[in-house]
């Protein structure tokens, strides 16, 4: 299929163009009441060129993923009754792009995935230095030291937390890239890549960020090392790995902070009062909109409502549900869950991008639940659980059989 795919090399920059822009701040944060530059209607016309270019397989691949496509068009519905309609159409521009990028790299990609995956590795690894590279030498850019009480890192972000979710992007691809490559000096190249983002994101005090990584390194190691020893075994290193992640978290941070810094979001409420606040609010609102929602603009009704800035709730679930309400938490529970059994359906055929695919899956299912990404338009996370859920639906659906361990 991907053979005959035009504008192969276009569609990988243009993927990448999403990501980094995504990701990319110091325009923000240099000037943070300005407009940003409009990129990424650049982006959106390539992309229109790239489907024009491969009009009938992207036809047949929105096909496959009308679940999706039903839930961008309820997005778009909300419209209607959102407090500010013109924030809903632009985050369906950007999820509908969004959409069709990623439905075109998985078909571009389809039997070249590994080097997708070093593609992306090198461009969070570049994205990383640039970060730390800021951060020591143009710290008025790359260290935030007014706004969370302590100085905290940016690099080349506008927040902690973006910083965080860069180098957790670096960590999810290096710990499946290592075992993907036959090279001693990648695997060099990878080691320290793991380093320098487990550093980046202590840097960035972000836990959530930090928390993941480790489930996530430890997860993608459980596939390729550990999946077929004994359960005794496995014990016995689950109980090693447990005891050496508490020391690591305890060594991070003091007893007396653990658990108002394991359960805070690196946002505006820093403290485990104004998070559960945040939280009770949402879901009090939620009930007056349980159906519908309100809306999936930037919630100025809650904010105006609450006096309490609501725009971000530091919780994906609770903000897909008070944004569109019980249909389009369901539409999104399906869509999970269809996602998550088809990456064990695939499991033997396509050993590799099922883990490749379903740790990505898992990630972000646990970074949400202290951060939001689902549905919010031009974010790393966002980017990357579409690009999962649309790769997954085409690799259950194809015929051809073509996985990673044929490359």
């Amino acid at each position: 299929m991907s053979q005959t795919f035009n504008l192969r090399g276009l569609t990988i920059i243009v993927f990448s163009m999403y990501i980094f822009w995504g990701s990319f701040g110091v325009d923000i944060t240099l000037h943070p009441a300005a407009e940003r530059i409009p990129l990424h209607r650049v982006f959106m016309l390539l992309t229109a060129l790239i489907i024009l270019s491969n009009a009938h397989q992207v036809f047949v691949a929105c096909l496959k993923n009308k679940m999706v496509i039903t839930l961008l068009l309820y997005v778009l519905l909300t419209a209607l009754w959102a407090g500010n309609p013109s924030v809903v159409y632009k985050n369906f521009l950007f999820l509908s792009s969004l959409l069709f990028i990623s439905i075109m790299t998985a078909l571009a990609f389809a039997d070249k995935k590994v080097f997708l995956i070093r593609w992306l590795f090198w461009l969070f690894l570049l994205m990383t230095l640039a970060s730390i590279i800021t951060a020591f030498y143009f710290p008025q850019i790359g260290i935030n030291t007014t706004t969370f009480g302590v100085p905290r890192w940016i690099g080349i972000t506008a927040h902690p937390n973006g910083l965080g979710v860069q180098a957790l992007a670096l960590i999810w691809l290096s710990s499946n890239l290592y075992f993907l490559s036959e090279s001693k000096p990648e695997k060099k190249l990878i080691f320290f890549a793991l380093i320098a983002a487990f550093f980046t994101i202590i840097q960035a005090d972000s836990m959530t960020s930090l928390i993941t990584s480790v489930i996530i390194t430890s997860y993608v190691c459980y596939y390729y090392l550990f999946r077929q020893l004994s359960l005794p075994i496995k014990f016995l290193l689950f109980t090693i790995f447990l005891l050496s992640f508490l020391f690591i978290v305890a060594s991070y941070i003091s007893s007396s902070e653990l658990t108002t810094t394991t359960l805070k979001s690196t946002g505006r409420d820093a403290t485990f009062t104004g998070r559960t606040v945040l939280w009770e609010k949402a879901l009090t609102s939620a009930a007056d909109q349980i159906i519908f929602g309100y809306g999936f603009d930037n919630l100025e009704q809650m904010t105006k409502k609450h006096h309490l800035e609501m725009s971000h709730l530091h919780n994906g679930y609770i903000q897909v549900l008070v944004q569109g309400g019980m249909i389009a938490t369901l539409l999104l529970v399906v869509i999970f869950i269809k996602t998550f059994f088809s990456h064990f359906r695939i499991r033997s055929t396509h050993k590799y991008d099922f883990i490749f695919l379903h740790t990505g899956l898992i990630l972000v299912l646990l970074h949400n639940i202290t951060e939001s990404s689902m549905l919010l338009g031009l974010s790393v996370l966002n980017i990357f659980t579409i690009f999962i859920i649309a790769s997954t639906s085409l690799i259950a659906n194809n015929k051809d059989k073509v996985s990673l361990t044929s490359q």
